[in-house]
């Protein structure tokens, strides 16, 4: 005979999920459930420093009516930079695993600075990057500058939104992965996700004709699922991009050709801006190492050291 007395297995009052989107202080988060819309638990608040960011893998008390994030579990990686208006680290999007640059080599023309700047934030977060020059329709030349970046080891697709040259190679390489897409406003990041993501429907702006460049049209970071596998962020168009928390003599792996060549300098602890037999400052001055990204690792360093 059967016994039927036997305690059942309680089944877990938590559901794990990723964040996809942040509004208004509700969470929209990704489970295995669909999607669920909660809030966030003052405990949670009161015994974790880090702040439950976009990209987050979190645990849901899916016993409460109302569902609240209980626990932020450990993230993998994050793209951050440090905030704006407060002293403190800005998560763009966690637990990410590649990071796409957008540009445009024209309307509007490519911040360079800018450029060098995110390469930078992804190298030194170790997270792995490539250049997406998009609006490829508008011209049949590339700019030096752009050109450099494949010199110095960056893979690069050129894509446009419009014709919808590039995509296919571009949508193999989001397939799976959980991927950011950042850049200055106006070099149509949004309008590359409407393509390869049917129904998405983000808003696009156009570029401002008296300053040439973008409007910002996407206002906070979102992860998207991509119909593939993974997720495809899209953040707002950053106009400020300073480092958080690196220490002055790391800030040199985030620029791989200064690193390497500046195994070549005298002193061990070169700064690569005056010290005796630098190679670096030698190489900028032969012109074996770009001028711009040069002038972008002073800034950076200068930064780095003043924080």
């Amino acid at each position: 005979m059967v016994k039927n007395d036997e305690p059942a297995i309680a089944s877990s009052p938590f559901l794990s999920g990723r964040v996809l989107k942040i509004a208004g202080g509700i969470y929209d988060v990704d489970t295995s459930d669909g999607l669920r819309r909660a809030s966030l638990r003052g405990r949670v608040k009161q015994t974790d420093s880090r702040i439950v960011s976009v990209g987050d893998l979190v645990e849901l008390e899916s016993t409460s009516d109302e569902p609240r994030i209980a626990k932020l579990l450990p993230r993998k990686s994050a793209l951050t930079r440090h905030g704006v208006a407060k002293r403190r680290e800005q998560v763009i999007v966690a637990n990410v695993d590649q990071v796409m640059v957008v540009a445009a080599d024209r309307s509007p023309n490519p911040d360079i600075f800018m450029i060098d700047r995110l390469f930078a934030l992804a190298t030194l977060s170790e997270i792995e990057s490539c250049l997406v020059v998009n609006k490829i329709d508008l011209s049949d030349t590339f700019s030096h500058e752009i050109e450099v970046y494949e010199k110095v080891g960056f893979n690069i697709f050129r894509t446009s939104a419009h014709s919808g040259d590039g995509l296919e190679d571009l949508s193999k390489r989001l397939e799976g992965r959980i991927t950011v897409l950042t850049g200055q406003s106006g070099v149509g990041k949004s309008s590359l996700l409407n393509v390869l993501i049917p129904g998405l429907d983000l808003r696009v702006g156009k570029i401002s004709e008296r300053k040439g460049r973008g409007r910002h049209t996407t206002v906070s970071s979102a992860l998207y699922p991509y119909p593939q596998g993974g997720y495809v962020a899209d953040t707002p168009g950053l106009q400020y991009v300073a480092l958080w928390n690196i220490d002055p003599s790391d800030v040199v792996d985030g620029f791989s050709e200064i690193a390497i060549i500046g195994q070549d300098c005298r002193f061990a602890d070169c700064r690569h801006r005056s010290e005796p037999d630098c190679a670096v400052c030698q190489n900028v001055e032969n012109g074996n190492i770009e001028t711009h990204r040069y002038k972008s690792y002073l800034a950076l360093l200068s930064e780095s050291e003043n924080q």
